[in-house]
């Protein structure tokens, strides 16, 4: 079945436990969270690296803003998604493949891939599957689009708040709940803020789909 997977990534492991590891969420599977969180860092170098490179130009807002773009939750699970992921992952009991989950995913798969071929293997597998939003329009961050949304039709503002939390100091796990007159959404991350804004992207399309 990782053939398949391999195939489509364009990328053969040497090391074949390391690709089982990253999709291995099963029971007390602990190895893919190791791979997440390395694959979150090389993700977030390589990407940089990639702007800083592209757009000589731009000041360090604008590259922070197609930073959080390129490798937010929803960006991430797009990929998982084109990579058919979900088929490839061996989920605790219970657990679906919810966005998260895939993003998740994707992010120990890029650790395994850094712990298996190194940098420039996650730097040609990044550049292949992330080209399309390279040169993406620069948009405004999930939070700011909910709050000028509300406020063009004089709704005042959302709120957010932390319903769940969990995980030692060193490999948090936050759930936030954003609120506004028209829903209610909620949003996971390792950070508070990363949380907040997967919130404010789902409810941003709660309040879009009001629109259509």
């Amino acid at each position: 079945m990782v053939d398949a997977l391999e195939a489509r990534l364009g990328y053969t492991f040497a090391n074949k436990a390391l690709l089982r590891e990253a999709l291995n969420r099963e029971g007390g599977a602990r190895a893919w969270q190791r791979l997440e969180f390395l694959g979150d860092r090389v993700l977030g170098l390589v990407v940089g690296e990639w702007l800083f490179e592209r757009f000589p130009g731009a000041d360090e807002g604008e590259l922070s803003r197609r930073l959080t773009a390129m490798v937010r939750e929803s960006t991430l699970a797009k990929v998982g998604d084109e990579l058919g992921l979900a088929g490839h992952l061996r989920l605790a009991s219970g657990e679906v493949p919810t966005p998260s989950v895939i993003a998740d995913g994707v992010e120990a798969l890029l650790g395994a891939v850094w712990r298996d071929g190194g940098l420039e293997q996650v730097r040609l597998l990044v550049r292949r599957e992330l080209e399309h939003m390279l040169d993406a329009k620069d948009e405004k961050d999930a939070k700011t689009r909910v709050q000028e949304w509300l406020q063009r039709y004089g709704l005042g503002l959302p709120t957010y708040a932390v319903v769940a939390e969990d995980g030692p100091d060193h490999d948090k796990w936050f759930k936030v709940k954003v609120s506004c007159v028209h829903g209610e959404a909620e949003g996971e991350g390792k950070t508070k803020q990363v949380a907040g804004l997967a919130a404010a992207e789902r409810l941003m399309e709660i309040l879009e789909a009001r629109d259509e």
